[in-house]
């Protein structure tokens, strides 16, 4: 489960785009019996809202994962959240909380927290409060989702060390990155496990924005242990 250490590093979400780091993805392979995967939905239509797609079969999660639910209109209400800020080209970032249903964990609320951003960067403020929420309502914090307003769909370096804090304490965190004015306009995200988890815990790097290693750190969720479904969703925003 996720630590309830608050640590502003945690949730400090910074986004820059050397082209190195996009070089670290690595898609997730598909069962031979399926067809290819395509890594994303078409582009978000003219309501800049993401396309997502039914896959007419569900792969088995790797590595002995439990399986995730994600509510399949979650992206959609998020966007509608984050709409002013991206307008200004300005980040959104939020959690994504829920239960532990025993054979999988379910994601039951989108936490929108106090936070301060910029066009590439969102930071949570007054944490304490994310802290009483979760306490209160007995969630645990499944994943986390922010905006590209202007940038590409990928994980930065920044984003990559972030996740790593979420997927070192519960090995089914994902992260959601929203990118309406890109094609892909969505991914969902997870550290490969080997090697990706462990050569971001061991990187010791103090530019925010570095390079790493040549190899596949993180890969595609969505196809794996994160599967949409129609499911309610509450929404808390707390700014």
């Amino acid at each position: 489960m996720f630590t309830q250490t608050w640590n502003r590093e945690h949730y400090s979400f910074s986004d820059g785009f050397p082209q190195a780091q996009r070089e670290n993805y690595h898609p997730l392979p598909q069962p031979p019996s399926q067809p290819p995967y395509q890594p994303a939905p078409p582009p978000i239509p003219t309501e800049s809202k993401p396309t997502l797609n039914s896959s007419p079969s569900t792969p088995e999660p790797p590595g002995g994962l439990k399986i995730v639910h994600l509510p399949r209109d979650c992206l959609n209400r998020f966007l509608t959240i984050a709409k002013v800020n991206t307008a200004r080209n300005r980040e959104t970032c939020g959690l994504l909380l829920g239960k532990d249903r025993g054979s999988k964990y379910v994601v039951t609320t989108l936490l929108i927290p106090k936070q301060h951003s910029t066009s590439d960067t969102c930071t949570m403020d007054e944490e304490e409060l994310i802290l009483q929420v979760t306490e209160e309502r007995g969630l645990i914090t499944l994943g986390w989702i922010h905006t590209h307003p202007s940038q590409s769909c990928f994980m930065s370096s920044v984003d990559l060390h972030t996740h790593s804090a979420f997927q070192r304490m519960l090995p089914e965190s994902f992260a959601v990155v929203c990118a309406p004015t890109s094609v892909p306009n969505f991914g969902i995200f997870r550290l490969t496990d080997p090697p990706g988890l462990g050569l971001i815990l061991a990187c010791n790097a103090k530019e925010a924005f570095h390079p790493h290693p040549d190899s596949p750190i993180y890969t595609d969720a969505e196809r794996g242990h994160v599967q949409m479904k129609d499911i309610s969703l509450e929404i808390v925003d707390i700014r």
